[in-house]
């Protein structure tokens, strides 16, 4: 179905809209949610220009990186602001709020694709992630990206076990798990983002 301008144009603003909603909900469970999926999507259009994604995939990335949490807003707001170590039965409602994000996002037709990408945000390069257990190329490459760009954000952020690394420290750590964790080439292209003035929290 081909999208005339001005009906894109009136599209674009209903998801944003519903976009700011979803974020304003998640924010009201989780205090750091709203600056958190800020800054992912800022780090993964960078990374998405530098791999030269098309206008059409970095507004995808952009929804789903700006999203990837919402299914948190599903998560009681006792474990979201747990500190100190969760237990087993904790992680295991962690990691599904990926899945829990892709089922609020695949009810509305334009953010489809997007839902796609949130829901695979977790799987790792080597296949020993969730939810699926895809690997290298299986997972999509929005996913893969988004995976590198929430990393760094949470590497160069203050956490409750650790003070926040600086940017060096935290780019080092991703190469030390490129290849295992990360796509090599997402990685690089955030090297690249970075180098060059792109990246900055």
């Amino acid at each position: 179905m081909h999208v005339q301008g001005g009906d894109r144009a009136r599209l674009h603003q209903a998801y944003r809209r519903r976009t700011s909603d979803f974020l304003a909900a998640a924010a009201r469970r989780d205090q750091t949610a709203g600056a958190h999926s800020e800054r992912v999507t800022r780090y993964a259009l960078a990374i998405g220009k530098v791999i030269g994604l098309s206008p059409d995939e970095l507004t995808d990335l952009k929804y789903a990186a700006a999203l990837h949490d919402v299914g948190k807003i599903a998560v009681s707001r006792r474990l979201l602001n747990r500190l100190g170590k969760l237990t087993n039965e904790d992680l295991e409602v962690m990691k599904r709020h990926s899945e829990l994000s892709m089922r609020v996002l695949e009810r509305i037709e334009g953010l489809r694709l997007a839902a796609v990408l949130v829901k695979y945000h977790h799987e790792r390069y080597d296949g020993k992630g969730c939810p699926a257990g895809l690997c290298g190329i299986e997972i999509p490459l929005g996913s893969r990206i988004i995976a590198v760009a929430e990393a760094f954000d949470i590497l160069t952020s203050d956490v409750p076990w650790r003070p926040a690394m600086d940017q060096q420290s935290a780019l080092a750590e991703l190469q030390r798990c490129a290849g295992t964790q990360f796509d090599p080439e997402v990685v690089e292209a955030l090297f690249i983002a970075t180098a060059n003035g792109y990246v900055e929290r």
